[in-house]
This record gives C-alpha cells, structure tokens and sequence, in this order.
C-alpha cells in the first residue's frame, strides 16, 4: 500500500516526464513577446589617424576600443521627442564588421531612429529626449581649472575662446520615417533595416588630426602641451553638423618622438628631435574668422616655461589638412636655457625617450 505522501510525490514526477516529452524545444529568439523589434547596428571603426591613415606606424597611436553599450532611441516623426529607448550591449563581429544589437519594444506608428554609444568618458549630450534637438559637445574647463593647469599666458595671441576636452568618438546611426507594425502574436521578431534592406551603420561624428613639428634642444623640455583654436565645440546628432556659433579652442598633450631627424636647412648639423600628437575635434568650422593658431607650451627641467605660436589657416586649406588630416609644422623650435644656466652636453637632463608626457594646457 502506498501512502498518501508517496502518491502525491508519484503524481507530480509522472506530470513533470509527461510535460518534457511534449514540450517542444525552439531557439529563445524565435518566441518573443508581441510589439518587440530586432535591431543591429554595425559600426564604421576605420577612422583616419586612429585605425588607419597614420601618418607614421612607428608612433604611438590614439588609444581606441570598441563601442561597448549603445541608446537607441525611437523618436515621434513631427515633434521629436522621444517615444521608447533601450540600451543594448550584446556586441558580435561578422564579415560587416563589429556590431550592437538587442530587442526594443516600440509601439506602431512612424518615427525617427537614432543610436548612439553611450560609453563615452568626455563627450556629453544635450536635449536627449527630442531628436532634433540632441547636441553632442564637451564640458569647457572651469575657472579653478584654469588657473590649476595653465602655467602661462601668451599675450600675443587676438583669440579668446572657450577652451573644452577633447571629445571621444561618438558613432550615430539614424533612420528617418520608420514605420513599426508589428505583430499582435508572439513569434519572431521583424528586424529593423533601412531602405536597402541592411542593417544600419553607426560612423564617428569625430575626427581625429595628427600634428607634427621638430624641436631643438628638446632634452631640455621635461613636459609639453598645446592648444588649437576655431574648433567647432559641438555637433548636432541628427544631421551630422557643426555649430556655427559655438568656437572652441582644444587642448591636447605632446609626445615626445623616439628617434632624432636632422634639421632640413642645408648646413645645419645640430639634431632636432620630432615632436607630436593626435588630437580629437568636432572639426573646424568653415566660418572660423580671422585665423587659427596654434600654441605650445614647455616646461623645462630648470623651471622655465617657454611658449610657442604658429598660425596655421592656410594649412586647413590644403589637401594633406582636408583629406588626409595631417598637420605638419615645417618649423624647428628651439627650446633655450635660462641665461644663467651653463649647458655643458645635457649633463643630467632627460633625452627624448624620457620625455614626461602630462594631461594639461594652456591659453593663447
């Protein structure tokens, strides 16, 4: 005789085998609610002076990595605001390329899509909820942190700008009157492509210069930084344009070049080290009145300060600025002892390779 405690533990393990042999096993995708779209977007990484285009491989390359988390945002078609979002992070690479993607749930009707990554340190955006409106820009440097980092003044320079972070890259991706009609059963979900049929493509609304020029004397320099005015200070998400009105000036560091070239002036026989960098930028405005400039700023080993200004407009002119985005100074700085120091070969001074590289700026 089986007790009453047997029985019911019996009955629940014959309904539990009955329920797994009639149970029909399907990929979790294939069975989602109703109202759920499936999206990927794939991102353009080849940036020039970060992944491709650098103006010489033995340097030291901006560091970059891959978006890892993005908002995607669905956005009423006439006023602009947004409607549903989601954050995604499930990433993948295929023969297209690194991309993002997840499910969002938005309700039927016509809308805007954009998406964004959203790991960004120092590029902020502004008026998130309205498409039209989403402005991507960096924070300008406070007072306090003026007077903390800026060591020196030059009093030659016309310009007096805001001066901002450099902002990272930030990868968009829109698609204009999107229709969502989705299924009132749960079942696969419809992906989201544009027009021909693909995927849409998310591209950096940064760009990326390289700067380069020579400096004697440079294992006198214990760090160095600069500064480019007539940058634009931020961008609109939707069109992918510059703010006519906001001017920034950029602050970036210096590297110090590894190896030594010979000055070109024929007859010169001193070294001249090679001094560069890779900055950020929302890109230069096409207004920028007046002109651009350029400044640099060393801090040598005896506690000096030396400041230098190049105007460079007509630089952003040419080919090599437009297509390729190198900005060659064919000038030599020389970097000069105090007076009433005696340089006897360097002594203990840091060569090149030494050379402290810091986060800091100036003004001009």
């Amino acid at each position: 005789m089986i007790s009453n405690r047997k029985s019911s533990h019996l009955v629940v393990l014959i309904s539990m085998l009955l329920f797994c042999i009639g149970c029909e096993h399907r990929p979790l995708e294939d069975m989602v609610p109703a109202g759920n779209l499936f999206l990927r977007v794939y991102f353009d990484e080849n940036i020039r002076n970060v992944t491709y285009g650098f103006y010489d491989d033995t340097k030291k390359r901006p560091e970059y990595h891959s978006p890892q988390m993005m908002r995607v945002v669905f956005c009423d078609e006439i006023n602009g605001r947004v409607v549903t979002e989601r954050y995604l992070s499930e990433s993948g690479k295929d023969e297209r390329g690194y991309y993002i993607q997840g499910l969002v749930s938005v309700p039927d009707g016509r809308y805007n899509m954009m998406a964004y990554n959203f790991d960004t340190k120092e590029t902020r955006i502004e008026s998130e909820n309205n498409y039209s409106s989403m402005r991507a820009y960096t924070a300008p440097l406070s007072e306090s942190e003026v007077k903390r980092i800026f060591s020196t003044r030059n009093e030659n320079s016309d310009i007096n700008e805001v001066i901002c972070r450099q902002p990272d890259h930030l990868f968009v991706a829109r698609m204009e009157g999107v229709e969502v009609h989705t299924s009132q059963e749960a079942g696969p979900p419809d992906t989201i492509v544009s027009e021909s049929g693909l995927s849409p493509v998310a591209e950096s609304i940064v760009k990326t210069y390289y700067l380069q020029f020579n400096v004697k004397g440079v294992e006198y320099v214990r760090s160095a930084v600069a500064l480019i005015s007539g940058m634009a200070g931020s961008k609109m998400m939707y069109n992918g344009e510059m703010v006519e009105d906001d001017v920034a000036s950029i602050y970036f560091g210096l590297n110090n070049g590894k190896e030594k070239n010979r000055a070109a002036e024929p007859g010169v026989e001193e070294e001249v080290a090679v001094a560069y960098a890779s900055f950020n930028t929302f890109g230069k405005l096409a207004h920028t009145e007046g002109f651009i400039e350029i400044a640099f700023e060393f801090n040598t080993i005896y506690n000096t300060v030396q400041t230098e200004t190049f105007r460079v407009t007509d630089m952003f002119e040419t080919d090599v600025v437009k297509e390729k985005q190198w900005i060659i100074i064919d000038k030599v700085i020389e970097i000069v002892p105090p007076d009433d120091v005696e340089v006897v070969g360097g002594g203990m001074a840091p060569g090149v390779s030494d050379w402290v590289e810091i986060e800091s700026a100036i003004t001009i």
